[in-house]
């Protein structure tokens, strides 16, 4: 049998923010629209070439929104044994589709980028700045990103325990993200190792306004408890809101299945139905905040 990837993305604004500045692509799929503070896209696919993400906007007014949105798209699939040549090539091609908005606008504007790079059967995450990729495989879940902050710089010096980090201020200040001049310093994205990818694998692409109100073990225990991405993408972010919401919070989820009817039944009544789906989804959200 063949695998499949399931996958879901779901963001929203948050209960404190009035404007959502997160995006994501999830095969072909972002938020085009940004005056839309929820969106939620679920698709399957055989397994193949692909690049996931979830990036995160900075910059007062309507500049953080663009920026994220700039990111969503500039982010293509490639080989695994190109993707550190072609992740810089598609990183400097955004941050400098940015620098020049800002230049033009007169504004500062920036995004995290977390992305996922798929190709047959491997997987490689990459990312700038604090938004996160993990893996959850036999129940356990690992970060395979690094956060690109000055807390992560201190637990590093032992200045600060991961803990303590978790709480500390310096947790939002960014060492790395798109939106850089290049005279200021250089963009140097992480690369993960290469997972080669097994049936039953979960993959968790996130902004901070997730992992800010849920633990990893919270996060852990969430995507060990359901079965498919919708679920466990819905049930992360709900309960990020409950817990305070205090930014936008977007959660993008893969699963790896074996190619078998089940899956292929599943993706066409999504196909025929997400809109019925999306109403549970916002059902589901508003148990969570009224409880």
């Amino acid at each position: 049998m063949g695998l499949h990837i399931e996958g879901a993305a779901l963001t929203h604004v948050g209960r404190v923010r009035s404007n959502n500045e997160d995006n994501y692509c999830l095969f072909g799929k972002y938020r085009q629209n940004t005056d839309v503070n929820l969106q939620y896209d679920t698709d399957t696919i055989v397994l193949g070439q692909a690049a996931v993400g979830v990036f995160d906007g900075m910059g007062g007014e309507e500049a953080g929104e663009a920026a994220s949105l700039m990111a969503a798209t500039a982010f293509v699939p490639c080989r695994l044994d190109e993707v550190e040549k072609e992740a810089q090539r598609q990183i400097q091609s955004v941050n400098e589709e940015i620098c020049q908005k800002m230049k033009r606008d007169g504004i500062r504007m920036g995004a995290t980028a977390s992305v996922l790079y798929l190709d047959e059967g491997r997987a490689i995450s990459c990312n700038v700045g604090d938004s996160r990729c993990y893996l959850m495989r036999g129940g356990v879940l690992r970060q395979l990103s690094v956060d690109h902050s000055e807390a992560r710089k201190m637990v590093e010096l032992g200045i600060l325990t991961p803990e303590e980090a978790r709480r500390s201020m310096n947790r939002h200040r960014l060492t790395q993200h798109l939106g850089i001049f290049p005279e200021e310093f250089m963009i140097e994205p992480y690369f993960s190792p290469v997972v080669d990818m097994q049936p039953g694998d979960v993959f968790l692409l996130c902004s901070d306004g997730l992992t800010d109100m849920l633990s990893d073990e919270e996060i852990e225990t969430i995507l060990g408890e359901w079965e498919h991405a919708e679920n466990m993408a819905d049930v992360l972010v709900s309960v990020a809101l409950r817990h305070g919401g205090k930014d936008n919070v977007t959660a993008l989820v893969l699963v790896v299945r074996e190619e078998n009817h089940r899956v292929r039944q599943r993706a066409a009544l999504r196909d025929q139905g997400e809109g019925g789906f999306l109403n549970c989804i916002l059902s589901h959200l508003a148990g969570y905040l009224s409880g």
